[in-house]
């Protein structure tokens, strides 16, 4: 489900079938690193689309998670965890972080759960081979979710 208001007037007449979210984090930078932020932050998306697609009906994909670059870890994770307590104490009961930025793998232990995926420079990548990566990616990431489903239910 998108965050969009038809998805969620359904998401509010199904929330006892909906507990996931997936929150994109997305790095901003206009500096230096202009286009490796950019380049991120459009794998990511892609990706949160394609998994939001696959998982509908389970799983709602809000806004993402904008942060500067340069900001420190310590400053975005207090940020997320106001996200992460506003979505727990609304019942939601999975909270997947997606990234490209492997700074965050840094704290994810702090997190409720991180995927992490290195970025692929799409924009070299003929179309019919870019289909593939991104549908290679989404299949990990498919299975990544799903175990977390699974071990969660089984402890």
């Amino acid at each position: 489900m998108k965050w969009e208001v038809k998805d969620i007037e359904m998401y509010l007449q199904e929330k006892q079938y909906i507990d996931s979210v997936i929150i994109p984090l997305i790095p901003f930078s206009w500096g230096g690193q202009l286009l490796h932020s950019v380049r991120e932050g459009e794998y990511i998306q892609i990706l949160s689309k394609e998994i939001e697609k696959q998982l509908r009906g389970r799983v709602i994909m809000v806004p993402p998670f904008t942060y500067l670059r340069g900001e420190s870890l310590e400053k975005s994770l207090e940020r997320l965890k106001n996200w992460e307590n506003e979505l727990k104490e609304s019942g939601i009961q999975f909270i997947f972080y997606l990234t490209s930025d492997a700074d965050w793998k840094q704290i994810e232990t702090q997190l409720d759960k991180l995927l992490w995926l290195p970025a692929v420079p799409l924009e070299h990548i003929e179309s019919k081979h870019r289909v593939k990566f991104i549908d290679d990616g989404v299949g990990d990431l498919l299975k990544q979710i799903t175990q977390e489903w699974q071990v969660r239910v089984q402890n």
